[in-house]
């Protein structure tokens, strides 16, 4: 058998959330494009400094078959500070193209590890605001097992994929229609050159420089197609609660770009480099992210 990501969605850490599991209950539904009958679940609590708890994990499908998830045989389980870790393999008859059930039962309630996405294509929360954004945790990758390889795509970049509203739809659509699986690398004010670093309370979930952070994602995802928007935050963020003198050059965006893109090729993976969207009109925090000063610096 061969293993297959068939959804990865990428955490970060929200120190600034205090109650994200106030509940202490949640349930999602994910997008799983492939049939199977062997899964298993990725459980993270990469920025946290204390155990994720979960007492009780079950998934189900549209026929709400229920079934327990284990870790270690266990179904009552925690992952310790600053891990990731594979949940046992579950066996479910799990049809193609299908939402998957997940309930999670844990007495946290502040979690800073945790996924963000607005989009409602990939993975759903109890809130379906199409604008809303939708905090989530626990899970940020799910495997099964299949007979035949199958390419991968990774979308790499800042909100503008992070929170879905064109990678989502784009990833269902490859999914369901090609057969390509996808994985979402984007982090909600991530910068290509610095990481987070400013006076807003969303600091550090801007996470580590995406320079950096690409090399990560190459060597576990092994993707076949990189597509790559970032760029933006590095224009936007200095002077708007980031010391104005990490504003780069253009030409240290064009070459680190450059360097990302002999990276892939490093992987055998082709780089699909997107136009940085435009910077005029912006405000960050109540203050413009754009200005002339800042034109004629780059």
């Amino acid at each position: 058998m061969i293993i297959t990501t068939t959804w990865k969605h990428n955490f970060t850490n929200y120190d600034n959330l205090k109650a994200v599991n106030q509940a202490q209950f949640q349930h999602l539904k994910i997008f799983q494009p492939l049939a199977t009958k062997k899964i298993r679940f990725q459980l993270n609590n990469l920025y946290d400094e204390t155990p994720l708890v979960i007492s009780h994990m079950e998934i189900y499908d549209q026929a709400s078959h229920k079934v327990s998830v284990t870790l270690d045989n266990k179904s009552s389980f925690q992952i310790e500070p600053r891990l990731l870790q594979w949940s046992d393999w579950i066996d479910i008859d799990l049809p193609s193209n299908t939402f998957l059930s997940v309930d999670i039962t844990s007495p946290k309630v502040e979690i800073h590890s945790v996924g963000l996405t607005i989009s409602n294509d990939l993975v759903k929360t109890k809130i379906n605001h199409p604008q809303m954004p939708k905090y989530f945790f626990g899970i940020s990758a799910i495997q099964v097992q299949t007979e035949q390889t199958y390419e991968k795509i990774a979308f790499f970049g800042d909100s503008l994929t992070n929170q879905g509203n064109f990678s989502a739809p784009l990833s269902k659509d490859l999914e369901q229609n090609f057969h390509i699986m996808t994985g979402n690398f984007g982090i909600s004010g991530n910068r290509l050159l610095h990481q987070g670093n400013s006076t807003s309370q969303w600091s550090t979930s801007f996470g580590e420089a995406g320079f950096t952070r690409f090399d990560h994602m190459l060597a576990n995802f092994q993707p076949n197609i990189v597509i790559f928007m970032e760029g933006i935050n590095d224009l936007l963020h200095p002077g708007t609660g980031t010391p104005i003198s990490e504003l780069p050059t253009s030409q240290a965006v064009i070459t680190a770009i450059h360097l990302l893109k002999a990276k892939c090729k490093k992987h055998d993976a082709t780089f699909v480099p997107m136009t940085i969207t435009p910077a005029y009109g912006n405000m960050n925090d109540g203050v413009p992210g754009w200005n002339e000063k800042k034109n004629n610096y780059a």
